[in-house]
C-alpha cells in the first residue's frame, strides 16, 4: 500500500463542494446499467377502511428476473485533473403554512413506543434498492439499509458506516475504516467483506462508482485492482489516475452500495432483483411483508448509531418507535381520509385538490419538498424512439405547463424550467432548449416524425395512476402523442407494475417520473443521473455519437467553476440535439403528517425518513 499522509478526515460532516474540492484533483462519475424487472407480486389489494395492527403472516419475496450486462463506456480521452462543483445555493421553493404538532417538543423530550404507520407513496416491487430506484424501495434504503456514506441536509455528503478516511501524498490511494461493532440483523458482524461484495455487485450499475472505476480506478478499473481489503475495519480505493470523487464513487447516488450480506451479493448480479427479505444495519429490521397491502419493521435493538449528530441521513439516528409500516392505499381519497381519521400518521403523496381538506384540518401539519424534476422517458432501443427525430418530435409538441399544472394542482407550485439543473441556481441554463422546450409546435413536430418514417406508429404509455405527477403527465402525453398522429395504448397501471415492466425493453414506448437530490447536486448531479448515461438505465440511452461520454469524461477532469459551466452549456445542447428524455420542468409538491408525529425538519433530506421520529398520541 502506498505511504499514506497524516491528514486524517475524521470530521463527520463532508459538504459536497469539499468533498469535490481535492488540492489538484479532477471530478468524475460511473454510470449505472440497465436491468430486467421481477415477477410482479400478488396484485394490489384494495385499500383497508381500518388500518389494523399486521397479522404476523410468511413473508413474500420478489421474484428476481435476469438481464444482459451493459456494454462498458468507451474510455475517454485522459485530461488534466483537479475541481470542484459548488453545491448551488437553492432558489427559495413556495412554502405551505407549517402547522407545528400541537405539542412542540425538542429531541430531548422524544418518546419511544408505538407503531409508525405510513401510507406509502408507491407499492413495492422490489425489496433491492441495488436493482430499482423506484420510491417505494427507497422506503427499505430508508428504514433497514445503510451505505457508506449519506446525504447530509443541505445535499452534501457525510459519513454513516464510514468513521475516518485519508488519502496517500498523491491522491492515489484512498484508505477508509469502517466503525467497529456494527452488526447486521441476523447478528454477522460487518467487515470489509460486505463492503467489498456490496460494491463488487454494484460496480458497473451505480452510476458514479463505474465512472471513477473505469476512468481513474488502478489496473483500467478491474475491481480487484481498484478495491483492497486491507482487513476487517479497512479498505482502499486505489487509483491510477487522481481524482476528486473517492468518496462520491462509494456515496449516496442511484443504485447506491447499501450495504447487503453474501446471499444477496453472491447469488445476484446487479440486473437482478434479490430474493427474500432484506439483512441490514439500519436502525429498523425487517418484520414482514403482506403483497399489495403492507410491509413492516421492527426497531433493532443492537442497532449501532455513528457517533455524531444527525444531519440529513448521514450521522447518527435513533428509532424511537417500536414498528415502522408502510401501507399500501391506491385510492388518493382514502389516503387522505385515513390521515384525517388519525388511522395513519403520514401520507407521503396526495393529490393537490385534496390539499384545501387537509389545510382545514387542525390535526394535520404540511410540508414542503424541494423542487422535483418531471421527465418523460423515451426506449431508446425500440422503435418509434430508437429514432432521434421521432424524439424531438414528442418534445418540440409537448405541452409543459399544462403537465406541470396537472401534477399539482396549482400553477403557483411549478415552474417551466428547460435546464437540468435547478433553475434559481447558478448552474441554470437554456442552452439548446430554444425550438425545443415548450414549444408546442404539432406542424414541426409532424414534419419530422414524416421524415423519420414513423407517423402512426404504435406507442405503449405506461400510466400509473397510483403516483400524482407521473399519473398527470402521462394524461398530457396521450393528448399530444394522439395530435401526433401516433397509434396509443394507453396502459393504466400502479406504480410496482411500471416498476417491473420498465426494466423490461419490449414492454413499453414511453412513461413519465420524476427526479430531484440530482437537480441540486451542481454539474456532479449529470453524473448522478443515470438516466442521462450510456446504457444505464431503463431508458436505455445509446448515445449513438459518443458526444454523452465525451463530455462526461471532461466534465470529470475540469479544474475550473468556468470550465463545469461552459461544460454544462454543452451538455445540454446535446440533451435537446439528441432528445435523450422530456423535460417537463419543475414542480413543488407537499406531503402530511399528523401533529402527533415530532422531529419532522421541513424541506430537509430526512424528513421523511422514519429514523428521530416519535408519537404523542
Amino acid at each position: 500500500m502506498r505511504n499514506i499522509s497524516k491528514k486524517k478526515a475524521f470530521a463527520w460532516l463532508l459538504p459536497l463542494a469539499s468533498v469535490l474540492a481535492v488540492g489538484a484533483l479532477a471530478c468524475s462519475s460511473p454510470a449505472p446499467v440497465q436491468t430486467t424487472a421481477p415477477a410482479a407480486p400478488a396484485p394490489a389489494a384494495a385499500a383497508p377502511a381500518q388500518v389494523p395492527a399486521p397479522v404476523p403472516q410468511e413473508v413474500q419475496q420478489p421474484a428476481a428476473p435476469a438481464m444482459p450486462a451493459p456494454a462498458a463506456p468507451a474510455a475517454p480521452a485522459m485530461v488534466q485533473v483537479l475541481p470542484t462543483p459548488q453545491a448551488p445555493q437553492l432558489a427559495p421553493v413556495p412554502q405551505s403554512q407549517i402547522r407545528q404538532p400541537a405539542m412542540a417538543m425538542s429531541s430531548d423530550e422524544a418518546q419511544y413506543g408505538g407503531t409508525l404507520r405510513i401510507v406509502a407513496a408507491g407499492s413495492i416491487q422490489s425489496f433491492d434498492p441495488l436493482w430499482t430506484t423506484a420510491s417505494g424501495t427507497g422506503n427499505v434504503s430508508n428504514t433497514i439499509l445503510e451505505g457508506l456514506f449519506e446525504y447530509t441536509s443541505d445535499y452534501g455528503i457525510g459519513p454513516l458506516i464510514v468513521e475516518s478516511w485519508e488519502s496517500s501524498d498523491d491522491n492515489l490511494s484512498w484508505t477508509f475504516k469502517i466503525r467497529e461493532g456494527v452488526k447486521f440483523h441476523d447478528g454477522t458482524p460487518l467487515t470489509t467483506e460486505q463492503v467489498r461484495g456490496t460494491l463488487n455487485r454494484q460496480k458497473d450499475r451505480a452510476p458514479i462508482l463505474r465512472l471513477v472505476r473505469n476512468e481513474f480506478g488502478a489496473g483500467d478499473g478491474d475491481f480487484e485492482d481498484f478495491f483492497t481489503v486491507e482487513d476487517d475495519l479497512h479498505f482502499s480505493l486505489n487509483m491510477r489516475e487522481a481524482t476528486g470523487l473517492a468518496i462520491d464513487a462509494i456515496g449516496p447516488q442511484g443504485f447506491g452500495p447499501r450495504l447487503v450480506t453474501a446471499d444477496w451479493y453472491d447469488n445476484y448480479t446487479a440486473n437482478e432483483s434479490a430474493e427474500g427479505p432484506p439483512n441490514g444495519t439500519g436502525p429498523f429490521k425487517f418484520e414482514e411483508w403482506l403483497p399489495g397491502d403492507r410491509w413492516s419493521a421492527v426497531r433493532y435493538e443492537d442497532y449501532s448509531p455513528h457517533p455524531g449528530p444527525a444531519n440529513g441521513t448521514s450521522g447518527g439516528h435513533t428509532a424511537y418507535v417500536d414498528r415502522m409500516m408502510y401501507i399500501e392505499v391506491p385510492d388518493q381519497t382514502t389516503r387522505v381520509a385515513a390521515l384525517q381519521t388519525r388511522e395513519v400518521h403520514i401520507v407521503q403523496e396526495f393529490p393537490a385538490e385534496l390539499l384545501s381538506r387537509l389545510e382545514a384540518d387542525p390535526g394535520v401539519a404540511l410540508y414542503d419538498n424541494p423542487p422535483f424534476r418531471l421527465l418523460g422517458h423515451f426506449n431508446h432501443v425500440r422503435g418509434p424512439f430508437d429514432n432521434k427525430l421521432a424524439r424531438q418530435a414528442m418534445v418540440k409538441a409537448y405541452d409543459n405547463q399544462k403537465a406541470l399544472t396537472l401534477a399539482t394542482g396549482d400553477p403557483a407550485f411549478t415552474r417551466l424550467c428547460p435546464s437540468l439543473l435547478q433553475c434559481g441556481t447558478k448552474w441554470e441554463t437554456t442552452s439548446g432548449s430554444d425550438g425545443f422546450y415548450n414549444a408546442m409546435n404539432l406542424d414541426e413536430a409532424k414534419a419530422l416524425l414524416e421524415e423519420a418514417g414513423v407517423t402512426g406508429a404504435h406507442v405503449r404509455l405506461m400510466d400509473p395512476a397510483d403516483r400524482q405527477p407521473a399519473h398527470a403527465a402521462a394524461q398530457v402525453s396521450r393528448e399530444v402523442l394522439t395530435a401526433l398522429g401516433f397509434d396509443v395504448d394507453f396502459q393504466v397501471m400502479d406504480w410496482a407494475t411500471m416498476v417491473a415492466q420498465r426494466a423490461r425493453p419490449d414492454d413499453w414506448e414511453f412513461f413519465h417520473t420524476w427526479s430531484g437530490v440530482t437537480v441540486r447536486s451542481g454539474p456532479v448531479g449529470h453524473l448522478l443521473f443515470s438516466e442521462l448515461q450510456y446504457d444505464a438505465w431503463f431508458n436505455n440511452y445509446q448515445d449513438t455519437t459518443g458526444k454523452q461520454r465525451e463530455i462526461y469524461s471532461r466534465l470529470a477532469r475540469a479544474t475550473s467553476e468556468e470550465e463545469q459551466i461552459a461544460l454544462n452549456d454543452e451538455f445540454h445542447m446535446h440533451f435537446y440535439e439528441d432528445a435523450i428524455f422530456l423535460q417537463v420542468g419543475e414542480f413543488f409538491s407537499r406531503w402530511a403528517a399528523s401533529t402527533k408525529v415530532h422531529g419532522i425538519v421541513n424541506g430537509g433530506s430526512a424528513q421523511q425518513k422514519p429514523f428521530d421520529k416519535w408519537l404523542t398520541e
